[in-house]
């Protein structure tokens, strides 16, 4: 399951690249199609593994699967909207709920950063 997550972020990551570091005449389409084969079908292999094998998304209970999950799904979610369209419900929701815990909460995707003084 990490290896899986790490795929699809690590796609994730190249799509973002492509789209907001490289000037848009020197955008390669073909390319762009590829690696978001490569990230959907990731995260379509995830969700499966999650359906037979499901995570913990509590504070006690997370592992590092858990985690590279969550946060690889939020991360697209967040800034691909309109590629990882729904369609991944139980990964939806377990991502939904792992970013509820206090350590997610403590480092938020986007403009904050770690605030120490959340942690309990």
């Amino acid at each position: 399951m990490i290896g899986l997550a790490l795929a699809a972020c690590e796609k994730s990551v190249q799509i973002v690249y492509e789209h907001n570091l490289r000037p848009a005449e020197k955008l390669h389409e073909p390319w762009v199609q590829r690696v978001t084969g490569q990230m959907l079908a990731a995260f379509d292999s995830l969700e499966a593994e999650l359906q037979s094998k499901p995570l913990a998304a509590t504070s006690e209970g997370i592992d590092q699967a858990g985690v590279t999950t969550a946060v690889a799904w939020h991360f697209a979610q967040m800034l691909l909207p309109a590629v990882v369209l729904a369609g991944n419900p139980v990964m939806d929701a377990f991502s939904a709920q792992a970013e509820q815990l206090d350590a997610f909460k403590a480092a938020p995707h986007g403009d904050g950063t770690y605030r120490e003084n959340d942690q309990p």
